[in-house]
């Protein structure tokens, strides 16, 4: 091969990494601080590495959340793994997520020379930014559970798996690999994770009990009284003719009256106790049984509730030392 010929895949890879720096320079307009510093960073790394590199690979990713507001009442989010990705050889990223707002990532880059007479080199790049800002969760008697269950067993090479369930979870596996016939080998894997002004207000619902309560009253008394008065009657009489009617007759009446008398009763009504909370927020995060018998380099995630971050990074550059 003419060293023209070996020279143009060089050339190529540098405009079309070049081209990539530029823009992951300039279209990061609404992040911030990291827009600013990562970009810079990223082109100087970009513009010293990959001069003498024969091999180039890149990834940028980005993601944003912002001014995002969740009400969960009464939901139940469930994030489950299981017996999933068993015996896997290789590069495997795995993301299970459930609920509002969660960002979860797996970058790969990987780049590879072997052509001494083009400089010898390589670079691998992988970045991901994520941030949340401004985001409220309000969560009413809640349930988050994630769990990775007899999952990834006997795996082989990179493996990375996140499992979240939840509001506005961040998680990453990254993996950058650069290897070099040459001298120079070069891996670099970035990380940014940012969250602000996240607002998380987390309550249950109040229990109570329905009491009937009961009250019992009883009076009792006496009471005595004296009488007195007359019954009148007629008495038939004998007068003379001019008499038309008979006489009348007032007879005295006396009397005396006593007793006792007596009340009873029951009344009941009903009241509310407070007994605890009904379904409080809970959050579950559980790994059993999973990742055994693996080999290689290993990243698992989980996690349960808001604004977790997590984040599994490797970054491995191998060169030849008899090139040196």
């Amino acid at each position: 091969m003419k060293p023209k010929m070996a020279l143009k895949p060089l050339v190529f890879a540098l405009a079309a990494v070049m081209a990539v720096a530029a823009q992951a320079g300039g279209r990061n307009e609404h992040g911030g601080h990291n827009g600013g510093h990562n970009g810079n960073n990223n082109d100087s790394l970009l513009l010293s590495l990959l001069v003498n590199a024969g091999s180039a690979a890149t990834v940028l990713d980005t993601q944003s959340n912002g001014n995002n507001r969740v009400l969960n009442e009464g939901t139940r989010n469930d994030a489950r793994m299981d017996n999933s990705a068993n015996g896997s050889n290789g590069n495997l990223g795995a993301n299970v997520a459930a609920g509002d707002g969660n960002q979860q990532d797996n970058v790969a880059a990987i780049a590879t020379a072997d052509e001494n007479f083009i400089f010898g080199s390589a670079v691998a790049m992988a970045q991901a930014n994520q941030s949340n800002f401004s985001n409220g969760v309000k969560n009413y008697s809640t349930s988050n559970n994630a769990t990775l269950t007899g999952s990834a067993n006997g795996s082989s090479g990179n493996i990375g798996i996140n499992v979240t369930a939840g509001d506005f979870n961040q998680q990453k596996n990254n993996l950058a690999i650069a290897v070099s016939g040459g001298r120079v080998a070069a891996a670099t894997g970035a990380a940014n994770q940012s969250v602000g002004n996240l607002n998380v207000d987390n309550k249950a619902d109040r229990t109570y009990s329905k009491d009937t309560l009961y009250s019992t009253f009883a009076a009792h008394g006496t009471y005595q009284g004296n009488g007195w008065g007359y019954v009148e009657d007629e008495s038939s009489g004998h007068g003379n003719g001019h008499d038309r009617g008979g006489r009348t007759d007032k007879d005295p009446l006396k009397f005396h009256e006593e007793g006792t008398f007596g009340l009873a009763g029951v009344a009941s009504y009903q009241v509310l106790t407070p007994t605890g909370w009904k379904n409080p927020v809970t959050n579950n995060a559980t790994m059993v049984n999973s990742l055994n018998g693996v080999s290689g380099n290993v990243g698992a995630n989980v996690s349960a509730g808001n604004g977790n971050q997590q984040t599994n990074s490797l970054s491995i550059a191998a060169g030849c030392k008899a090139c040196m």
